[in-house]
């Protein structure tokens, strides 16, 4: 029940079905959403003691967060909360309901199920199948492509959101999948780039290609990536100017000053590092556009334009680091974790795709305060505990592992039928099919005592090995680890350490300078 109040709230919060069936909004679906996995959480079986509410890093620089906007940022503290509790709720909600590896895996599985369904209405409305006429707000801003809900309405807010669907179609579909999956896979992976294309987005092109690098570069050797990123950057620095809109204004050209957008940019970080340098606490939770207004006047006003601009004008100095500290844990945690097979990995590997997505995102559009931010975070905070719980005792194979790994949260087991062939002999289904073409190349992959029987022998480089980081998972049922395997050997950072404290503040300060760069084009 837990599980399914989540999942209620991400159909809640991205495809709005509320803003267009219309006795929904009456509901409230997303509060009841919330209320039902509230519910969840205290009817199952294991329950929900105050100890499992604050244990991870992520967890205390969220706690912190909350609690400094409530207590020094400029407002009452009861307008405040009625404000800021829905995020409360999503965060700790979200973190407490995902307890195990196959519930993350799943709920990835339909938050990217949910964005390709706005790419895809979106990119109806372009040949008339429009039913909420998104036509009107396409042709109010420019014909860039949107999305007629109160989130997508703006083709930056569009683009920005579409885009993250990409590094998730890669590792549901193509990364370690047999060729007819990836031949679905790859229709469907253009299917949020088109969407991103016709929004004309820069920043969202930007983000997209950074996640795209990420994708193909992050978790190979170190050698790889050191041949890799430079070739990818300069494919991804190539391909910019054929995309819409930028060779109006190329970027690093000096002539960011010449273009009316870039230029309302430039003065919202303007105005933003006033009020970070002028106001210690900052304007307060909501009122940067306010607080432009009264400095500068209603014409020359802008939106904040950036998750880091919009956090510095708002909450001051103080919450820029906690932000930062928050982006600081989260990259820390995916990179220091460990994992102990494929299915583990892909979920780390998206993760992390997601979280750079957001970070370069968070430089050109104010996604400082959704409720995205909020349960990307609480996803990573819940993979890290599951990684801190680990018992010496732990062993993949006994962890049934393999139903929980297939093609968006359905396992590879129920892709494919095993009926008797002319031999009589089962035919193989497509879970076989992977295991079988992974065993000819040496590739880690599962345990199958069926497929271990038609294949006869097994090859040398497919015996266990200790599950001390990321390491092939057990293909013999027989097999056990050489030695137990300790929690510390999956997350070595359990919690802060005397380094993080220079970490978080060397995080601001690469913010700083970022933005003071921004500011100098």
């Amino acid at each position: 029940m837990d599980f399914a109040g989540i999942v209620l709230f991400a159909i809640a919060l991205y495809v709005r079905p509320q803003e267009f069936i219309g006795f929904l909004s009456a509901l409230r679906p997303a509060q009841l959403s919330l209320a039902m996995a509230g519910l969840g959480l205290f009817i199952r079986e294991s329950g929900i003691s105050p100890k499992q509410i604050i244990r991870t890093p992520m967890d205390w620089m969220i706690t912190a967060y909350f609690v400094y906007i409530l207590v020094w940022t400029p407002g009452s503290f009861g307008e405040l909360w009625g404000q800021i509790y829905p995020f409360v709720g999503f965060y700790f909600l979200v973190v407490l309901a995902l307890t195990n590896f196959r519930r993350i895996y799943q709920y990835l599985a339909w938050w990217c199920g949910c964005v390709m369904f706005i790419a895809v209405m979106a990119l109806l409305s372009m040949i008339g199948l429009d039913p909420l006429d998104s036509a009107t707000t396409t042709a109010g801003s420019q014909g860039r492509l949107t999305l007629n809900t109160s989130l997508f309405s703006n083709p930056n807010g569009l683009g920005h959101s579409v885009m993250v669907a990409v590094p998730l179609l890669f590792f549901f579909m193509f990364w370690k999948r047999p060729i007819f999956v990836k031949e679905v896979g790859l229709p469907l992976i253009f299917l949020p780039m088109l969407c991103t294309y016709f929004t004309q987005s820069k920043g969202a092109a930007v983000s997209g290609i950074g996640a795209i690098i990420a994708t193909l570069a992050f978790g190979r050797p170190k050698w790889v990536q050191f041949v890799l990123l430079p070739i990818l950057l300069v494919i991804g620095s190539a391909a910019l100017p054929l995309l819409p809109r930028f060779s109006d204004t190329p970027l690093g050209s000096g002539q960011g000053r010449n273009d009316e957008a870039v230029l309302g940019r430039i003065q919202a970080f303007e105005f933003g590092k006033w009020a970070f340098e002028n106001m210690p606490y900052g304007v307060g939770y909501g009122n940067f556009y306010a607080a432009y207004v009264r400095k500068a006047g209603d014409l020359q006003a802008r939106a904040s334009h950036s998750s880091f601009n919009q956090v510095q004008a708002e909450f001051g100095f103080w919450g820029l680091l906690i932000f930062s500290g928050i982006l600081y844990t989260c990259f820390h945690s995916l990179t220091r974790a460990r994992t102990a097979d494929d299915n583990e990995e892909r979920v780390r590997r998206m993760l992390f795709c997601m979280l750079l997505s957001y970070v370069i995102s968070s430089w050109m559009i104010d996604f400082g305060f959704r409720a995205s931010l909020f349960v990307m975070v609480a996803m990573i905070s819940a993979f890290h505990r599951i990684l801190m719980d680990r018992t010496a005792g732990y062993n993949p194979t006994t962890q049934e592992q393999a139903e929980w790994g297939g093609i968006l949260g359905v396992a590879e087991s129920k892709l494919g039928q095993a009926g008797a062939g002319s031999d009589g002999v089962p035919a193989m289904t497509a879970q076989d099919y992977v295991l079988q073409r992974k065993m000819v190349r040496g590739a880690p992959t599962r345990p199958r005592q069926m497929l271990s029987a038609q294949v006869g022998v097994v090859a040398q480089r497919d015996q266990p090995r200790q599950a001390t980081g990321y390491v092939a998972a057990v293909k013999d049922d027989s097999g056990a680890l050489a030695g137990a395997v300790g929690s510390a050997s999956f997350m070595p950072w359990p919690r802060f350490r005397w380094y993080d404290a220079v970490g978080i503040y060397l995080s601001l300060r690469l913010v700083l300078y970022i933005r003071d760069y921004a500011i100098s084009l």
